[in-house]
């Protein structure tokens, strides 16, 4: 997808009763919504995240997964995350550059908290369109939010429903090191976790 995905579109599957219907669900995914009781996002109703342009926040890979399998039931494409071998080459383009824009860093093209660039929480998914886009015209590839990508961290599989960490790609707004706005900088997290720096795209094929 050309950006992030927003509260506006995961709204959109919060409306469908997306966290009622076991059918968007994997089987752990499921398991995890009933114990925690989930029904929402976890920054949905935190003034702070929630505006309709601003990436979806506080959603674990599980939600994103069940989102990915709504939404390939509503338009008829085949929706998932994207591997992260697919993000990367979003991001970077074919010519190997350090950053989406080009080789040279530049705070001014993406949501970050380098060098006491303030930042205190994401903005919208459009801010840095031009500015920042990959030589494919993706925008926000870096910044803002950590995306969540369908591999696992330890194994490079693109499984569904093994517990293993999955991989997150592009920082986010609060990061100061540069190093981790590189298009391969690669980081990763338990599927359960519930951040606010943490966010998705999505992947049509």
């Amino acid at each position: 997808s050309k950006y992030p995905i927003t509260n506006a579109q995961f709204g959109e599957f919060i409306k469908s009763g997306g966290y009622a219907n076991r059918r968007w669900w994997t089987d752990v995914g499921w398991e995890n919504r009933q114990k925690e009781t989930l029904i929402e996002p976890r920054f949905w109703r935190d003034s702070r995240w929630n505006s309709s342009e601003q990436p979806v926040v506080g959603v674990s890979w599980y939600e994103a997964i069940a989102f990915c399998s709504w939404l390939s039931n509503v338009t008829g494409e085949n929706i998932m995350l994207p591997t992260e071998q697919q993000w990367q080459r979003a991001a970077q383009g074919n010519d190997g550059r350090i950053y989406p824009w080009g080789n040279d860093w530049n705070e001014n093209r993406c949501h970050n908290a380098v060098d006491g660039y303030y930042s205190n929480c994401s903005t919208r998914v459009t801010e840095y369109e031009e500015e920042g886009n990959s030589p494919f015209g993706v925008v926000d590839m870096v910044g803002n939010v950590w995306e969540w990508c369908l591999t696992a961290y330890q194994t490079g599989l693109n499984d569904l429903d093994t517990i293993n960490d999955r991989v997150l790609r592009g920082c986010s707004w609060n990061h100061k090191n540069i190093n981790n706005f590189r298009c391969d900088s690669r980081n990763f997290r338990h599927p359960f976790t519930r951040d606010n720096n943490r966010g998705f795209r999505i992947s049509r094929s």
